[in-house]
């Protein structure tokens, strides 16, 4: 069917046949008209979400009508099915693709985390932060001390101290490496110390990815969760799982009885990210009043990108997260254009590294340092198991390492043996997923991946976080790390995540970090496994298409044809076409999601004679793992 075929049909279904006069009069409130159009561009549908090169159809004009996708075609068809409201943006030749889908950022977590930053004030109601530095275990101590007797002294017992501890090492500044993350791994300061120096305020270690709390902190946090979780770890302090409270104490504090302050602040940091392109994303929910903050926005219609979340809410301060899942059901693809459920979310199945899980060999000492939180036997590994027993969608929020997900694997496959409803076509119907690809898959686990139907989301930030660790582990690991060209070649789904995120209205540009899944090269200028190497369309659909069906939308998202919703972006430059080494530099400049225009950058907006709209983003593409950082 034409799309002329398709905007007279709506006309005539409620039009009686007669004379040419009789259709003359029709109302022109029940025509069909264009809300907007854009023609003059080169509008790329990325409707081939085969594996091949070819992006699909390529179109000059599009028209979007009551927040979804009318027609597409040349420019003289679709303008004329323009109405006198209609609103035309003249593309000037600009190239557009579908809006971007992330498969896994943090957005409402870094902009409360920035506005803690600027908001001091705020942050000071739950507690004060400091940073301890040193050189030996000695340095750390002395610097905690004189944090909780000296700068402590005086606040109230309901105040938690936040200390970070070197996660860097300023000669070796891989993520993980600092002297901070040893210290806490080896217990240079015990469970007893921490209570003798601060018996009455709550107090967070955290050297990322290794954390501690003391007794005070256990007590407050289940003062305000109603327990405090059990920790599988050799001295009860939690050291990885305790991530979960660093990015939800501040959120379910003083946000609980803020809930549309919140709200604010997440639409806020929405609409930065989708002044970078993204459209949709999934991530985690970690802090339960986001919740809260999300429905408002969604109750006034103000979500300015969609969500599909995956709820930690059975792992998060939950003291029995198998009898949580076995009573949530099957609640994967449930809820609004806007925000729906992607599935379980487990937060993390192992952590950063030093503290993922791998079956990679090395010396005791690094060895010692590993996490296998979904380990056969712990609380997790059986939740996980409940969860796919109780037919829900399983996504790991975070997996950093190959054992890790061999782990979940064999879940997923003991689930088969104990459950005949459980087939092997029920396990590839669900797409089970899990993420980062830091570590992982080693070679032999993409045919089983493949086979259980999994689909993963590989980020290009790994080709520098992991790198440093080749030089513990052997650098015949490098092509376990992100090893995107051979998981697609061997079947397995994969697309594309960018944790990058935006620093106040500063920010990378989207493409910044999937550029290295192109060159290989990481931001200490290594070549890592080239032998991976995509091109710039297998990046493109690992972008927008294929991670569509990551979040249970594919026929909703991703591609650009008539009957979907209208999210779209407009690049600075034809991504297509520039040569290579400038795809780092393309940026949007008008930013459309259902239909809305969410972000019109100045520069094109005056090029059309208008005003700019939404978050003007200052994009600078600065290396992250190249510099020591403090966590």
């Amino acid at each position: 069917m034409s799309n002329l075929a398709r905007i007279l049909a709506m006309v005539f279904v409620l039009v009686p046949l007669g004379s040419a006069q009789e259709t003359a009069t029709v109302p022109v409130a029940i025509i069909a008209y264009p809300d907007m159009i854009l023609y003059n561009g080169k509008i790329v549908t990325m409707d081939d979400t085969s594996t091949g090169t070819s992006p699909g159809s390529i179109f000059q004009a599009i028209a979007l009508r009551n927040r979804r996708i009318q027609a597409l075609g040349d420019d003289a068809e679709i303008l004329s099915y323009a109405g006198s409201a209609t609103e035309r943006i003249n593309l000037q030749g600009r190239t557009v693709i579908p809006g971007i889908v992330d498969s896994h950022t943090h957005i409402h977590n870094n902009e409360v985390a920035w506005w803690a930053q600027q908001n001091p004030e705020a942050f000071e109601t739950m507690g004060r932060e400091f940073v301890v530095g040193g050189l030996t275990s000695e340095d750390l101590n002395k610097g905690i001390e004189l944090v909780l007797k000296e700068r402590m002294s005086g606040v109230d017992a309901d105040k938690w101290a936040f200390i970070s501890l070197p996660t860097n090492d300023p000669d070796d500044p891989g993520s993980g490496t600092g002297i901070g993350v040893t210290f806490l791994q080896k217990r240079d300061i015990t469970l007893q110390d921490l209570d003798v120096l601060s018996p009455n305020n709550p107090v967070l270690l955290r050297g990322h990815p290794a954390y501690m709390i003391n007794t005070a902190g256990k007590k407050a946090i289940e003062q305000m969760y109603g327990f405090f979780p059990p920790m599988e770890t050799a001295d009860d302090t939690g050291f990885g799982e305790l991530t979960t409270y660093r990015r939800s104490l501040m959120v379910d504090g003083y946000f609980r009885i803020r809930p549309r302050e919140l709200a604010d602040i997440v639409e806020l940091g929405l609409l930065k990210n989708a002044a970078t392109g993204i459209t949709t994303f999934s991530s985690h929910m970690m802090g339960l009043q986001f919740l809260n903050a999300y429905q408002i926005l969604i109750r006034e219609d103000r979500m300015p990108m969609r969500y599909a979340y995956t709820h930690y809410f059975g792992f998060q301060n939950n003291p029995e997260p198998a009898a949580f899942y076995m009573r949530l059901g099957d609640m994967a693809g449930l809820g609004t254009d806007y925000f729906w459920s992607a599935g379980v979310g487990l937060g993390n199945i192992d952590s950063g590294p030093p503290m993922f899980c791998s079956t990679m060999e090395a010396p005791r000492e690094i060895k010692e340092k590993e996490w296998c939180r979904n380990a056969p036997g712990t609380a997790y590994a059986k939740a996980i198991l409940t969860a796919v027993l109780s037919k829900e969608r399983v996504a790991a929020g975070h997996a950093y390492a190959d054992k890790a997900v061999d782990y979940f694997m064999d879940t997923l496959e003991e689930a088969m043996t104990l459950d005949p409803t459980i087939t092997l076509d029920y396990i590839r119907s669900r797409r089970f997923s899990s993420d980062h690809c830091g570590f992982y898959p080693r070679p032999d686990q993409i045919p089983r991946m493949a086979r259980l139907g999994m689909m993963i989301s590989c980020g290009g930030n790994v080709l520098s976080r992991s790198y440093p660790w080749l030089e513990r582990y052997g650098k015949q690991y490098a092509n376990w790390i992100s090893p995107v060209k051979s998981l697609i070649e061997g079947g397995v789904r994969t697309v594309y995540e960018n944790e990058a995120g935006v620093r106040g209205n500063v920010s990378e540009s989207y493409f910044y970090q999937g550029y290295a899944l192109i060159t290989r090269k990481n931001e200490y200028g290594q070549l890592v496994a080239p032998e991976e190497a995509i091109d710039r369309m297998t990046l493109m659909k690992m972008m927008t298409s294929w991670p569509s069906e990551f979040v249970l939308r594919e026929k909703e998202i991703g591609t650009l044809e008539a009957g979907k919703l209208a999210d779209l972006v407009v690049l600075n430059k034809d991504y297509f076409t520039v040569p290579e080494e400038e795809i780092p530099n393309l940026f949007p400049v008008l930013t459309v999601v259902g239909g809305k225009i969410q972000v019109l950058r100045s520069e094109f907006a005056q090029e059309l004679g208008r005003n700019s709209i939404g978050p003007q983003l200052e994009f600078k593409n600065e290396p992250r793992y190249a510099t020591p950082q403090v966590e």
